[in-house]
């Protein structure tokens, strides 16, 4: 990955510690376009998304991450939690699924947030 896109994904993270989600987006989509098989920067894009409730594009920003590299656990997490605060339970737990064979400990705390309906619950930031 290249120093620039670095940056800009650097900036992205400083964005999302702030909650300031516009400019997080802004940055990961500097980041990912500078270097589009950058896996963190397309899953924190797809976070940041869905903190704005633009599902249809965290979705697609999780996707991306996982055509790069579909065994990234936090990629299935997060894609999870996003299917269930679009009310999918079923696609939310499709990738639970997923993630109970990658990372048990991570899928434990996605299957609490599932049973409870609460996308945020023992979220982790990545």
């Amino acid at each position: 990955m290249g120093e620039e896109a670095l940056r800009f994904y650097q900036q992205g993270v400083e964005y999302s510690r702030r909650q300031q989600w516009d400019q997080a987006v802004r940055a990961y989509l500097q980041a990912v376009r500078l270097d589009p098989r950058f896996v963190e920067a397309w899953t924190n894009l797809g976070y940041a998304y869905r903190k704005l409730r633009n599902y249809a594009r965290s979705v697609e920003a999780y996707r991306r991450a996982l055509s790069v590299r579909p065994d990234y656990a936090p990629a299935h997490d997060y894609l999870a939690r996003t299917y269930l605060a679009m009310g999918d339970r079923q696609k939310a737990t499709e990738h639970y699924e997923i993630l109970r064979r990658l990372d048990p400990q991570l899928a434990d705390r996605l299957l609490r947030a599932i049973q409870a309906n609460d996308p945020d619950l023992e979220s982790s930031v990545y």
